[in-house]
């Protein structure tokens, strides 16, 4: 074998790309239209990126059971299950002043507040990116923000897909609560995407710390939709085992994910972080 052949094979390796360096590259594509407020745009370089290049495993994999289906009834999330679901009730059933007093009795520390943030938000999103439901930005607040205005600790991710929730909001704006219509898998979705933060405070905590908007926003969801109390109480209880089950499947991912929102990163970035924790933990 000659020299130039070698010297020539070397230059092609050197200037080829992994799987993961042509992943990072074509994800800061999805960055900049979703910066742009080009959304659906991003969504479907994020869909091609899965179907036609086979970069993004990840995305969208996660299978909803069957609502027939009960997986209260498997005995390792049993526990799980039943203590979401009490946290659920506890909004229903509780005054707003007495929930808020049994809120304001919780002491915790700035450093806390905010850990509890970032782990709350990271559900939320996880979730969303498992069942193919693209977050398209979010906020968590600085540890020194938290430090300086501790009694208002929030943080966000929002998703594209989810625009019926600015309907739902000008109808309550309105005073007119008319039955919305969206199809059963975009809220099947967003109701398993709504619970996440809970259910990873319950797995890393036991206990949610009183981030209780997001229950009631979905109650207002399924009662704009129409649903009775019995179909609510049915549904949110598929939704809780489908979201503890994806939680407690994906824990690696989730706290690379955590890690990485905590850094205020990128949505690619955390795209990456989701994708190479679960590539590695399928090895």
């Amino acid at each position: 074998m000659n020299s130039s052949y070698l010297q020539a094979s070397r230059v092609m390796v050197l200037g080829s790309k992994s799987p993961v360096d042509r992943r990072r590259k074509s994800l800061e594509r999805v960055d900049k239209e979703l910066l742009r407020g080009n959304y659906e745009t991003a969504l479907s370089l994020v869909k091609q990126l899965k179907s036609k290049h086979g970069c993004l495993s990840a995305f969208g994999s996660a299978k909803l059971l069957p609502k027939k289906l009960d997986m209260s009834s498997k005995t390792d999330l049993r526990s799980l299950i039943d203590s979401v679901s009490r946290s659920i009730e506890s909004v229903y059933v509780q005054e707003d002043s007495v929930r808020t007093s049994k809120e304001m009795e919780i002491k915790t520390s700035p450093e806390e507040d905010w850990f509890s943030v970032v782990q709350h938000e990271s559900g939320h999103f996880l979730v969303g990116y498992l069942l193919g439901v693209l977050p398209r930005h979010y906020e968590i607040p600085t540890l020194e923000a938290v430090r300086q205005n501790v009694s208002n600790v929030t943080g966000r991710v929002e998703f594209v897909g989810f625009e019926f929730l600015k309907q739902l909001m000008k109808d309550d704006v309105d005073g007119q609560m008319n039955q919305g219509n969206i199809s059963s898998k975009t809220l099947n979705n967003f109701s398993c995407v709504i619970l996440g933060g809970m259910v990873t405070e319950h797995i890393l905590f036991g206990y949610s710390e009183g981030l209780y908007s997001d229950i009631v926003k979905l109650n207002d969801v399924l009662r704009w939709l129409g649903f009775t109390e019995s179909e609510k109480e049915a549904h949110i209880k598929w939704a809780v085992s489908n979201t503890v089950s994806l939680l407690h499947s994906h824990k690696e991912a989730r706290v690379s994910l955590a890690e990485t929102m905590a850094k205020a990163k990128p949505i690619s970035t955390c795209i990456e972080a989701i994708e190479s924790a679960i590539s590695t933990h399928q090895i």
